[in-house]
């Protein structure tokens, strides 16, 4: 049977709508992309820096793009959201791990960072599938704070850039090719004091210059998990609460 061009448009058009086959939603092969993009950096990341710093930036570039195309072409699904937020945390730990082998003196930090950022975020999830949301972006939290990061979605954006980029940055600051100084400091500057008898060079290294403008953006970003996580583990204490509540006040059979 001959099939029209008509037939065949509305085909085409199928795929970039919302058709029956999750799998292959856009914003879902973006986010396959996206884990094979961070499995090659971390696969290269012991030894070629280089590769491995644009792999990670073209699987966190999928991460903007999966969700911007899934509201799109209404091809929103649970499978993409729990893909994205998996890929998310699996990606982050990673990149600590290897910055942690990288530079042994910070695994510790590394390692907590680590903690934080799993038991925010599924604790996080938990409490808001348990009263009833669709996403662990929860705007309607008890915490003032949380609302107002997961409501400002540039800022909350900014945040989670800051954090890959100074994770990446210190990263490449662990090899000598990024160590070496680029950008020359002011003559006030050069030269200053810092402690444990240390002082400012006359030029900083590129990575480090990226690492101190991350800074903020990261500090509020931990900030936020751990009164994410203190909100979300009173509204699980809740909710067994009122659960317990509930059967006591059912009658006898």
């Amino acid at each position: 049977m001959v099939r029209t061009r008509q037939q065949e448009a509305k085909e085409a058009a199928g795929f970039f709508a919302r058709h029956c086959n999750v799998y292959v939603y856009v914003p879902n092969l973006i986010g396959y992309a996206r884990v094979a993009a961070a499995l090659y950096a971390f696969a290269v990341a012991l030894q070629h820096p280089t590769a491995a710093v644009l792999a990670y930036v073209a699987s966190f570039v999928c991460d903007e793009l999966d969700g911007r195309f899934a509201r799109k072409l209404n091809q929103c699904s649970t499978l993409g959201s729990v893909l994205d937020m998996v890929t998310d945390r699996l990606a982050t730990t990673c990149l600590l791990v290897v910055l942690a082998v990288r530079w042994p003196a910070c695994h510790l930090p590394a390692l907590l960072l680590i903690w934080l950022d799993i038991f925010s975020h599924w604790f996080q999830m938990y409490s808001t599938l348990a009263m009833g949301a669709t996403t662990h972006k929860d705007t309607t939290s008890r915490s003032w704070v949380v609302r107002a990061y997961y409501r400002h979605r540039l800022f909350m954006g900014f945040c989670c850039i800051c954090c890959e980029v100074l994770y990446l940055a210190l990263y490449c600051l662990t090899w000598p090719q990024y160590q070496r100084g680029a950008v020359a400091l002011p003559a006030a500057l050069a030269g200053l004091p810092l402690p444990a008898g240390l002082s400012l060079p006359a030029a900083l290294p590129v990575a480090a210059i990226l690492a101190l403008a991350a800074t903020p953006g990261f500090l509020v970003k931990q900030a936020v998990n751990v009164v994410q996580l203190r909100t979300a583990a009173a509204q699980l204490v809740a909710y067994d609460q009122a659960r317990e509540s509930g059967k006591k006040g059912r009658p006898a059979l």
